[in-house]
């Protein structure tokens, strides 16, 4: 396997388990991750494990768009291509926090960075052959709206609700992505990782995850989803769905809503100050 898989967030919960297993199926692993105390140690681990496997750390604050250009640039000035990216890493804060550059975080970091992000690396994915991009999105897209206004700050602040948005425009990016790649040879898919007993849940009073954990699945088993998205042959050519781990997922009205996904998009690059592809 000589595929190279760049993930963020990649040194807990999903993420990790998810570079973990590429690497034990033969893939080189970038980790792009904001603590590198953490990443190192995630990165030793793969090693552990798999002692042969190709394992790279790269400093990524997505809650600093500075320092996402600052990643991009140096990720296309040291490698040569990139074969799949996986927009993995995520917040859920319970109160109310902001990015460097004034976003809501968990708009700032689940949404708008790794689609400046994604901007800013297809330079190296052009360079490789059957080209993936895989989104981690939720079944709570069910419950968000697309609601710009909310990007500086919302009153009240309702953490779901601005979850629920941020994974909704994951997966409007992600349909928006594929059609304008689908003549460049390069996919762009979503996916729900199923309820996943993570660091994601930290903030979570106790008594509330003693009711909710029995209903969680592993990392290690949600991990096997976007392994086989950025590896397996059955998605190859697969572009612009939204999948869990039975197969095709079913949809919110909202992230079938093509106008919206269109709308979205261009706002976004406004507010990214980037032009659309």
């Amino acid at each position: 396997m000589n595929k190279r898989v760049l993930i963020t967030g990649g040194n807990s919960g999903i993420g990790f388990c998810t570079a973990q297993q590429l690497a034990g199926r033969g893939a080189e692993v970038v980790l792009a991750c904001r603590d590198q105390t953490k990443g190192q140690a995630a990165l030793a681990r793969i090693k552990g494990g798999h002692p042969q496997a190709r394992v790279r750390l790269f400093p990524l604050d997505l809650s600093d768009l500075a320092q996402v250009r600052g990643c991009a640039r140096r990720l296309n000035d040291e490698l040569d291509g990139i074969d799949v990216l996986i927009n993995n890493a995520g917040v859920v804060p319970t109160r109310q926090q902001f990015t460097r550059d004034g976003f809501e975080m968990q708009i700032g970091v689940n949404y708008l960075a790794p689609v400046l992000l994604t901007h800013l690396l297809l330079p190296l994915l052009h360079q490789r052959e059957d080209a993936r991009v895989i989104h981690v999105a939720s079944v709570a897209h069910w419950l968000g709206r697309i609601k710009t206004n909310t990007w500086r700050g919302r009153r009240p602040y309702l953490v779901m609700d601005a979850y629920g948005q941020s994974k909704l425009a994951n997966i409007l990016f992600s349909d928006v992505l594929a059609q304008r790649l689908a003549a460049q040879g390069i996919t762009s898919n979503a996916l729900h990782p199923g309820g996943v007993d993570t660091p994601i849940f930290r903030h979570v009073p106790d008594l509330a995850m003693k009711l909710i954990r029995p209903t969680l699945t592993t990392p290690e088993k949600a991990a096997r989803l976007p392994v086989r998205m950025a590896l397996d042959e059955e998605f190859y050519g697969v572009t612009g769905g939204y999948f869990d781990a039975k197969g095709p997922a079913t949809r919110s009205p909202r992230a079938r809503n093509k106008k919206q996904a269109e709308r979205l998009y261009l706002d976004t690059m406004a507010a990214l100050d980037i032009n659309p592809l």
